[in-house]
């Protein structure tokens, strides 16, 4: 009866072998991952190609914005530069009109030339007593100007401007005044006559004189020792334009104190800043005085 365990031990051992062959079986896909790195490197490749997706997408949409947002700026700085162009022009837009303006201001008399014979060389409206007042403020005299009395001739066949040819060239005006007269016997010295035009008042009324320097440095406040003219007219008009020279340096027995008549008729157009004086005597001669101040 001992003898038939080899054959079960067999049994036995073929059994457990085959069992162990089955733990086996079901061990090795832990220990060939190979199938499931496989399914993981496809998941993990699946995944990689969605990030590259995402990737290439988000660098498309980022340079997308970029383009968007450079499209964007340059199209800001055109505006910018368009409205810093269009701001430019109007600056300089406002400052030639600022200038005109300015050129304007700065020339209110309209003088478009320094010839005293010429109206237009003093244009502008005429002075009003009220602001020859506000002028003068509280001074009992203003000097407002200097200058030399110029005279022009011209040769005419009659007594009216259409008889006469064309004037000559201005020169400073010179003119003899009686020095001495005693009897038979008299004297004359010749003189120019650089001039002053004062503002003063008289009661209160603003009035405008036309002296001589000499005079004017032996005695400046006697302003009537001039070609006076009186507000209220434009021109104004003086009808006998005597003027006073002094002579500083006289010779013996000579007189200091002269007196001369620089025509029939005297006009002043006084402005703001300028003013034009014209004697007239004939219709061959005139002598002006622009002054300016």
């Amino acid at each position: 009866m001992s003898a038939p365990r080899p054959v079960l031990s067999l049994l036995t051992a073929l059994v457990l072998l085959a069992a162990g062959c089955g733990s086996g079986g079901g061990a090795a896909p832990d220990a060939g991952s190979p199938g499931d790195a496989d399914t993981g490197d496809a998941g993990a490749s699946v995944d990689a190609g969605a990030s590259v997706d995402a990737g290439a997408s988000a660098d498309a949409g980022a340079s997308a914005d970029a383009a968007a947002s450079a499209d964007a700026g340059a199209s800001a700085d055109a505006g910018a530069s368009a409205d810093a162009g269009a701001s430019a022009d109007g600056a300089l837009a406002d400052a030639a009109a600022a200038d005109a303006t300015l050129g304007t201001d700065a020339a209110p008399d309209a003088t478009v030339s320094s010839d005293p014979f010429e109206p237009g060389s003093c244009g502008a409206p005429a002075l009003t007593s009220t602001a020859a007042l506000t002028l003068l403020g509280a001074a009992p005299r203003s000097k407002l100007g200097d200058a030399t009395l110029m005279r022009r001739t011209r040769s005419c066949t009659g007594a009216t401007p259409d008889t006469c040819g064309p004037w000559g060239t201005p020169v400073p005006h010179t003119q003899a005044l009686l020095t001495y007269s005693g009897g038979v016997v008299t004297d004359y010295k010749t003189f120019s006559f650089p001039t002053h035009l004062i503002l003063y008042a008289q009661t209160g009324q603003p009035r405008l004189s036309v002296r001589h320097t000499s005079d004017y440095q032996h005695d400046a406040s006697a302003s009537s020792r001039g070609v006076v003219f009186t507000f209220g007219a434009d021109p104004m008009e003086n009808t006998y334009p005597m003027i006073y020279v002094w002579d500083f340096n006289p010779a013996p027995n000579r007189y200091d104190d002269l007196q001369g008549l620089l025509g029939s008729r005297a006009y002043l157009h006084a402005a703001q800043h300028c003013a034009r004086v014209v004697f007239t005597s004939s219709v061959n001669t005139e002598i002006a005085a622009l002054y300016t101040y």
